[in-house]
């Protein structure tokens, strides 16, 4: 008979969230910020949009001793700082876990983007961010552009956006000590139409095409689709489905990629 040592857990969540709204989100999987060249921040910019700020942190450790040897902590941050004519956007977050003495989770990511407004639904943006996600063999990446976009959404209506622009990217890969250096186009449009199927359901799409200007066979893209159903003016449950492609992936990395997430979400408001 084998002695088996008493097993032992732990897990402790901490979530701050301040502002004139904020989002609980109840059940996600599958789902990272960090894990991929191409992120849609879109549904973090349209969050709330009858709140002029949002800010929501959320922090998360847990851990397990004995048979099952293992630790992780989490932390995610998402802020918005809208005025008439102008818009601040911070999304970031890291991960870490470790599972017997091993890493098995080096996630980092923060977004910044600052939008400026003119008349017709145009205007300017410009963003940094950077990325870490060893185990997508990943070391760092970090980019820095701006563009043009066109906002052609209503209050009340279907929410449609089309952007242009260039950026500056600077990759370093896992066991490479060369940074790749290179400009992207950067091309996206997103949007969401709301749907008669049930009550206060929506699609939303976003869509992104970045090629490396210099070669176009160089070519990094995402599809984003999201099908949301109102369930109450508070709560609301959604299904995410995400598809990515990387013409010259990492040694090791597909070059396509099927994410998805499903979950409901719960907002507090004044």
């Amino acid at each position: 008979m084998t002695d088996r040592k008493p097993l032992n857990r732990f897990s402790a969540g901490l979530s701050v969230r301040s502002g004139l709204v904020f989002v609980c989100l109840l059940g996600i999987t599958g789902w990272s910020f960090s894990a991929h060249a191409i992120v849609d921040v879109h549904e973090q910019y349209f969050a709330s949009p009858d709140s002029s700020r949002l800010s929501s942190w959320s922090f998360d450790v847990s851990g397990a001793t004995g048979n099952d040897d293992r630790q992780a902590i989490s932390v995610e941050t998402h802020n918005l700082l809208r005025r008439e004519r102008s818009t601040w956007m911070l999304v970031a977050n890291y991960a870490k876990a470790e599972s017997n003495d091993l890493e098995t989770e080096d996630n980092q990511f923060a977004h910044l983007r600052y939008v400026q407004k003119f008349e017709g639904g145009q205007g300017v943006e410009v963003f940094a961010q950077v990325q870490r996600n060893r185990f997508q063999k990943l070391a760092s990446r970090q980019l820095l552009g701006g563009g043009y976009r066109w906002d052609r959404s209503t209050a009340l209506g279907p929410r449609r956006l089309f952007g242009i622009g260039l950026f500056h990217e600077q990759e370093e890969l896992v066991a490479l000590a060369e940074k790749e250096k290179v400009w992207r186009g950067n091309l996206y449009a997103t949007f969401n139409v709301p749907l008669d199927l049930a009550r206060g359901s929506s699609l939303n799409f976003s869509a992104y095409v970045q090629p490396d200007i210099e070669n176009f066979a160089d070519l990094r893209s995402i599809a984003v689709a999201k099908f949301v159903v109102q369930l109450t003016d508070r709560l609301s449950i959604d299904f995410t489905l995400a598809y990515d492609h990387d013409s010259k992936p990492a040694f090791g990395v597909d070059a396509q990629n099927f994410r998805y997430s499903s979950g409901p979400t719960y907002i507090f408001k004044d």
